[in-house]
């Protein structure tokens, strides 16, 4: 029964509320053109009716690292629904694999700072969101997902960066 309530009330209270809801969400990937591995960060306004601005991304690690790649300027503003990705080199963390999912941190203009969640559910195969159209990941080459070569001509194919997946 109070289960059943706090279905209803997860439905219902979103209605009546004009939260700002966001998702911060990070995957380990690489870019095939050039092989570097990097922390990919995840941003996604989940909120029904209002934008959200994003003024600094950082790893929460020692030392802090700020993902501040020249083709993904900051401050940035999501509409509602938009997501946008952004990037850090793995090398620059110093933090062990399975933690450094959980250490990115997004700060919005409104100074409230966003922890994030290991993204799970990452395409094999896809765009990096954003306005930078032609940024594709794809998953690591573990010798069980694809064979080098068709990496390579969706690569040569699209004459984008291609990333990879873990």
């Amino acid at each position: 029964m109070t289960e059943l309530f706090k279905f209803l009330l997860s439905l219902i209270l979103p209605l009546f509320s004009e939260r700002r809801k966001i998702r911060l969400a990070v995957h380990r990937a690489r870019f095939l053109h050039s092989n570097r591995d990097c922390y990919f960060v995840n941003v996604t306004n989940l909120s029904r009716s209002r934008e959200i601005e994003i003024t600094h991304i950082w790893f929460d690690c020692t030392p802090q690292v700020h993902c501040l790649p020249p083709e993904r300027p900051l401050p940035k503003r999501l509409k509602p629904d938009e997501t946008w990705e952004t990037w850090v080199e793995a090398r620059l963390l110093r933090a062990s694999n399975d933690g450094v999912f959980e250490l990115a941190r997004a700060r919005l203009s409104t100074g409230v700072v966003i922890k994030s969640k290991r993204n799970k559910n990452v395409p094999h195969e896809g765009f990096v969101p954003g306005e930078q159209r032609g940024v594709l990941y794809s998953p690591p080459i573990t010798g069980a997902y694809f064979p080098r070569e068709t990496h390579h001509t969706t690569a040569v194919r699209a004459q984008e960066d291609l990333h990879i997946r873990e």
